[in-house]
């Protein structure tokens, strides 16, 4: 019995795939356990979202370690100096939109960061498009003198 587990949170990995001369000879059970019949040669072992390892078939250790590709982020710290924006008054604007979560800590929405750093979405990039072709469009024809 092989038992896998991630690197970092030593939790059990389900449906791990264990490949043998290009056919899967064993996955492991929810519980993130595997038997594996007596081989020969290389055994591959992959699973979504985690790197994949290569062992000889007789020297594969009894708990396998997988290291995941993801990357979960805590939090985001934007650092950088609040003089320069306070002149935008982009700085007050974000600080205006901060919130209390759930857990007690202070977050900034997501659009408010985007917002900070110049981002607009489609919708009012289009209501400025919009609003140009019709100024455009409302201003008198100059005649061209020949």
């Amino acid at each position: 019995m092989i038992s896998v587990i991630d690197t970092y949170t030593r939790e059990p990995i389900a449906n791990v795939i264990f490949i043998h001369d290009g056919k899967n000879i064993s996955y492991t059970s929810p519980q993130g356990i595997a038997v594996l019949p007596k081989l020969s040669g290389k055994v591959t072992i992959t699973a979504q979202d985690y790197e994949t390892l290569v062992f000889h078939a007789d020297s594969i250790p009894a708990i396998i370690h997988l290291q995941s590709k993801a990357k979960n982020l805590e939090e985001i710290v934007v650092l950088g100096d609040a003089n320069k924006f306070k002149s935008l008054n982009k700085w007050n604007n974000l600080k205006k939109s901060t919130h209390v979560n759930s857990n007690g800590s202070v977050g900034i929405g997501i659009d408010a960061i985007f917002r900070f750093f110049g981002y607009r979405p489609a919708s009012e990039r289009r209501r400025e498009r919009v609003k140009k072709l019709l100024k455009a469009y409302d201003e008198p024809v100059k005649d061209k003198k020949k």
